[in-house]
């Protein structure tokens, strides 16, 4: 494998059973202090890999939700893995599975490709019914390129390693456009996984509570949050093939979540200080 760099991440856990039991004293006793210890974690950086293809598709899985099976997503990660020296994976020291990758997609140069026309042609009918299809159309439609970025992980990974693996890929893309590569995109285009959380009464008659009221949306991804911030367009969606009910705590919860997701379009002027508020949003 191609290793690219090497990083440390410190990470808070919570301590044994042990611990825990001290700690259920201490709070009997009017303390409020926890004990906390702090484990080094140790993951690397590697170029994409054939080995990747299973992770990066379960991890695509999640990215295109209950919408998944619309796709061919094992196309899609056959056109990730055959520009190997753009993008990223994050394992770690001694495990061949990828926790994380970032990469980008030419939408132009791969729009005869399967997968691409099926993102593209999703996005338009989900623009449609938002009401934008028409400044989505004008980037997809305009001479400079789009790249389809995707950027990935497991639930566990820190977002720390967001910002570094962004970092490398618009180098990648320098050093691929100066040997006449087609990688200069004017826009980026991401799909940031969202949840809604929104209000539960009952109904009038009395019977199973309704999900009403104001919605409050939260990012699945932290690094999201900032990566808007430089959005100079954007959308929101819902799957086309949910049934599910929101999620709730339990019956008796008063708010529940349900699973969307927001589409950013980032232009590139916007890139350096893109990664520069993630690098300290995020600082390792």
């Amino acid at each position: 494998m191609s290793r690219k760099r090497t990083h440390d991440s410190d990470k808070e856990m919570d301590s044994g059973s042990e611990d825990s039991s001290r700690q259920d004293s201490e709070a009997e006793a009017g303390s409020d202090s926890e004990e906390k210890e702090i484990v080094d974690v140790d993951f690397e950086f590697f170029d994409p890999k054939p080995i990747d293809f299973h992770s990066m598709k379960r991890m695509l899985m999640g990215s295109f939700g209950d919408d998944a099976e619309d796709f061919n997503l094992s196309g899609l990660v056959d056109l990730i893995l055959s520009q190997n020296t753009i993008g990223s994976t994050v394992k770690f020291e001694g495990d061949d599975d990828p926790y994380a990758f970032l990469t980008v997609l030419n939408m132009h140069v791969h729009a005869d490709k399967e997968p691409i026309q099926q993102i593209k042609d999703y996005l338009l009918k989900k623009a449609e019914k938002r009401g934008v299809s028409s400044k989505l159309s004008e980037i997809f439609n305009a001479p400079g390129h789009v790249g389809l970025l995707f950027s990935e992980r497991v639930v566990n990974m820190p977002p720390q390693v967001v910002a570094p693996m962004l970092k490398m890929l618009v180098e990648e893309l320098e050093w691929a456009v100066a040997d006449g590569e087609p990688y200069e995109f004017e826009h980026y285009v991401l799909l940031a996984p969202m949840y809604r959380e929104t209000e539960a009464i009952d109904d009038d008659e009395g019977g199973a509570k309704k999900r009403t009221g104001p919605a409050i949306d939260a990012y699945a991804h932290a690094e999201d949050e900032f990566i808007e911030e430089f959005a100079c367009a954007k959308f929101d969606y819902k799957f086309s093939r949910s049934k599910r009910v929101a999620e709730s705590r339990n019956s008796f919860a008063d708010t529940g979540l349900a699973p969307s997701r927001r589409c950013l379009v980032i232009h590139k002027s916007k890139m350096p200080a893109l990664i520069a508020r993630l690098e300290s949003a995020l600082a390792m």
